[in-house]
């Protein structure tokens, strides 16, 4: 089974290597200008803007949808934002959105319940709910339900990577054009062994069940892992290993180590349309 070696390291040293805010320039300053970025997309020119589009019963389960005005379909970007899964929030997920309208493409920021109140494992299915729900909504948004690439930053690219995965199910899994994955945790032994899991509370049935790296693809779409050379040494593995896994089942696998970028402006670069991930996005999305 892959893993990602962490045994060298003493517990104070994994939980540092997984709190990559402590590394990070400017961590919350960043999270503040893509909240700030995502609640002024309302009313903004050549934008029809979505709130809190119901895709489950918990209250959680929303999104917001931002749609490039026009008469499309459009394809569209599905994104799960960080916080391990028990902290964080869809209000700073449309920081993307200006760039991506310019490209004729819509953004779905998710929303979703977290630890403790629920287990990961109804996270994941949670992800795949939102999904499939977008997919099966997309032609009254104006939206192409074929063009839906799935994509998310540290838990939430675990979310994503679990999709692409068959974690959620058979219909997300067949819903996802492909994967931008973005700074994440596709081994969870360390996650488990860290701080993380006070509120995580993973159980061993779900370090082993909803470990991507562990796992075939469910099906060979594009996929793109990035992660910033700044970023503490266990995302940089992390990373490296999940696409180590999956090269020998995705055709179209493209990796990005961005230079001088950490775990939380590594994000900026779904801004820069030279960037390779934007890149790799938008040929996913052609």
């Amino acid at each position: 089974m892959p893993s990602v070696p962490f045994d060298h390291l003493s517990r104070e040293a994994l939980d540092d290597e997984l709190s990559p805010s402590r590394s990070a320039k400017d961590p919350w300053g960043v999270l503040r200008r893509h909240a700030e970025v995502t609640a002024s997309l309302d009313g903004a020119p050549g934008l029809t803007v979505l709130r809190d589009l119901t895709y489950g019963r918990r209250s959680a389960e929303r999104f917001d949808l931002v749609v490039p005005s026009g008469s499309g379909p459009y394809p569209a970007v599905l994104w799960f934002h960080g916080g391990f899964w028990q902290e964080g929030s869809k209000e700073g997920s449309g920081f993307a959105a200006p760039a991506l309208a310019q490209a004729g493409i819509a953004l779905a920021g998710v929303g979703y319940p977290l630890t403790p109140d629920v287990r990961l494992r109804a996270i994941v299915q949670s992800a795949g709910a939102a999904l499939v729900r977008l997919q099966n909504e997309a032609p009254s948004y104006g939206l192409d339900p074929q063009r839906i690439v799935v994509a998310g930053h540290s838990a939430g690219a675990h979310l994503a990577a679990a999709i692409v995965a068959g974690m959620a199910g058979e219909a997300a899994a067949s819903a996802a054009r492909g994967a931008v994955l973005v700074s994440g945790v596709y081994d969870l032994a360390p996650v488990a062994a860290s701080y993380v899991n006070d509120l995580a509370h993973l159980d061993d049935d779900e370090v082993g069940e909803l470990a991507p790296l562990t796992v075939r693809p469910w099906r060979d779409v594009p996929v793109h892992v990035a992660v910033g050379a700044d970023e503490p040494e266990q995302f940089q593995r992390q990373s490296a290993a999940l696409a180590d896994a999956w090269r020998d089942s995705i055709t179209r696998l493209t990796t990005h180590v961005a230079p001088g970028r950490d775990h939380f402006d590594i994000l900026d670069e779904l801004t820069v349309r030279d960037s390779p991930t934007l890149r790799a996005l938008l040929e996913m999305t052609a």
